[in-house]
Parts: structure tokens; C-alpha cells; sequence
């Protein structure tokens, strides 16, 4: 007999999507045993919406004032199944997702985690662009044996193992969920073919404001190098000192086109090198060294914030510590 599959997700303030979202867990080729929704305490009007799918039966809907973490671990204990599927709100899982998100664990007693593959919906060019730039690339070593909350399955004994999402943590919480099982020696696949349409940020306000909390949540855990944020933040600090000093001395104009060059080939150019490959409008010359740049600043401010809340805040250290077993 197979083991029961559940999904589960989270969400807030989601009364524009939430509907497409839940059909589309409804009408998987593979349905799951049940589908368990936390609300994180909507007051748009995405809490009625979900309580009328759970009059009809189609899922179990939780509703409690929490974190993304938080929402999850309540979500998986009111499951009785041996694996979990997790996607979130602002999502689209594609028809089969599930039953290719899940078939590794199912064929395949060793792999205990599996991560799929997000493809950005968009509707403008900064969503295009900012969808390019923002998924993890899982062909590198550092992302291989990662699986993220947005795309994911894994077994329920990897969740008891690892104690859970991280609650204490706002942002980052999958990912030091993944590392953490890591540590343990779970093994994770990635599939290739289980697909999750996501809709990225529309604005470059929303961008940095993104990119600055997944770097706080990563400094909070001490997943990084402070030196290299301190170089960049450093390199950040003297192009807009450079560019101020300009309005008033014209000869530091140079400066500023050789620090702002120096960061088009450190920071744009890795990235446009793989965006040409793909994409071929004169339009990512423009929106890619922007975004990236954007990105480059943000994450490292987020981290350093979030870093410096590692430092001097004992708890962050002591639950990162506890989390991950150090002291053993």
C-alpha cells in the first residue's frame, strides 16, 4: 500500500489568487490524501474564500495568527501522512506537480527530500526579469542537495528528525530546514520536471525589500561570509560617495565610471552571460544589471542587519546552535 501524501501550504492576504491557487491543488492528475491551508490570520476576505472549499470538504483549513515556519509545523502535525508536500500561496502547481514532486520518494526508499522547479509567471518586464534572477540554481554544489518550501516534498521522518520548520526565524526558514537535514544525512533528488508557476515582485521596491529579508534571515542564521559582505557594502558606499562628490567636483566622475564598471563585470555580467543564453531582447541589458545590482545591495544590508542580530542577540545563536545540534 502506498503511503498517504498531503499538501500543505500557507497563506495571508491572498484573496486575488487563492482561488486559482487551491483549484489547481484540486485538479492534480495525482490528488492528495487531504490538503491542509494555515491562514495566517487574512483580513482581505481569503479566509472566507477558503472556508468555503472547506464546507465542501476539498481541504482543512487552520487559521492562526503565525510565521511562515510556525504555519507549516502546525500544518504537518494535523497530518497522518508519511510524506508532505509543501508549495505556498502565490503559486500555481502545474497538473502533474505532485505526482512528480513525489514519485522519487515513492520509487525510491533512499531519497528522503525533493526539490522541484519554479518558473516565473509574469506579466511585465521587471517580473520577467526579477523571475530570472531570483530562483536558486540547483546545479551548483552549494544548491544540489537543497529543497525549498515553495517547491518541495519530503518525508515525515525528516520533519520529526530536524524538529520542524525553525519558528524563530521569519525569513530563511527553509533554508536552514534544508541544511539542517543535510547535516543529518538525508538525501535529497531533484526533479526536474515537477513544475511550480510563481508570480515574482512587480516593483523594484518590492525587489530590494525581498532580497533585503532573505539576507537578514540568512545573517541570522551565519549562512554567508560577513567579509564578503563588508566588501561589497564597502564597494556599494564608495560608487555613491563618488557619484555626491561628482555633483560638486567633476574629476571624480571617473570614479564613478570605474567603480560603477568595476561592479557591472563583478556583479551584472556573471548574470547576463546566462540571460543571453535565453533570452535574446535588447531589454535585459537594462533590467538584468539593474535587478542584479539591486539584488547585490539589498541581500547584503539584509545580511549585515541580520548578522549583527547574530552578534549581539544570544537567542539567535543559541536556537541556531539547538537547532543544528552543536553542542552534541
Amino acid at each position: 500500500m502506498q503511503p498517504r501524501i498531503s499538501v500543505i501550504a500557507t497563506v495571508r492576504n491572498e484573496a486575488d489568487s487563492i482561488a486559482v491557487f487551491v483549484e489547481s491543488l484540486l485538479t492534480q492528475s495525482k490528488p492528495a490524501d487531504e490538503i491542509i491551508i494555515v491562514d495566517g490570520d487574512s483580513h482581505d476576505g481569503t479566509n472566507e474564500i477558503l472556508q468555503e472549499y472547506e464546507h465542501k470538504g476539498k481541504v482543512k483549513l487552520i487559521t492562526k495568527s503565525c510565521n511562515i515556519a510556525e504555519g507549516r509545523n502546525i500544518a504537518i502535525r494535523n497530518t497522518t501522512s508519511d510524506i508532505i508536500a509543501v508549495t505556498d500561496a502565490g503559486c500555481r502547481p502545474d497538473t502533474d506537480w505532485l505526482f512528480k514532486i513525489t514519485k522519487p520518494l515513492l520509487d525510491d526508499l533512499q531519497i528522503h527530500a525533493v526539490s522541484g522547479k519554479i518558473i516565473p509567471e509574469t506579466e511585465t518586464y521587471v517580473e520577467y526579469y526579477c523571475g530570472l534572477l531570483s530562483l536558486p540554481d540547483h546545479t551548483t554544489d552549494e544548491q544540489a542537495n537543497l529543497f525549498y518550501g515553495r517547491c518541495s516534498a519530503f518525508r515525515r521522518l525528516l520533519w520529526e528528525k530536524v524538529n520542524g520548520y525553525p519558528e524563530w526565524l521569519y525569513t530563511a526558514e527553509d533554508s536552514l530546514f534544508a541544511l539542517a537535514a543535510r547535516k543529518q544525512g538525508f538525501n535529497v533528488a531533484h526533479a526536474e520536471d515537477a513544475i511550480i508557476f510563481w508570480k515574482p515582485r512587480d516593483s523594484l521596491k518590492k525587489i530590494a525589500k525581498m532580497f533585503f529579508l532573505y539576507g537578514k534571515g540568512n545573517g541570522r542564521i551565519n549562512w554567508g561570509s560577513i567579509n564578503g559582505t563588508l566588501y561589497w557594502l564597502r564597494n556599494h558606499a564608495c560608487l555613491i560617495a563618488s557619484i555626491i562628490l561628482s555633483l560638486f567636483y567633476p574629476i571624480f566622475w571617473l570614479a564613478s565610471i570605474a567603480i560603477g564598471f568595476y561592479l557591472y563585470q563583478q556583479i551584472a555580467k556573471p548574470s547576463l552571460t546566462k540571460v543571453r543564453k535565453i533570452d535574446h531582447g535588447w531589454r535585459r541589458e537594462l533590467y538584468v544589471p539593474l535587478i542584479t545590482y539591486l539584488r547585490n545591495l539589498s541581500t547584503n544590508l539584509g545580511f549585515l542587519y541580520g548578522y549583527f542580530e547574530y552578534k549581539k542577540n544570544p537567542v539567535f545563536k543559541n536556537k541556531l546552535d539547538n537547532y543544528l545540534n552543536l553542542e552534541n
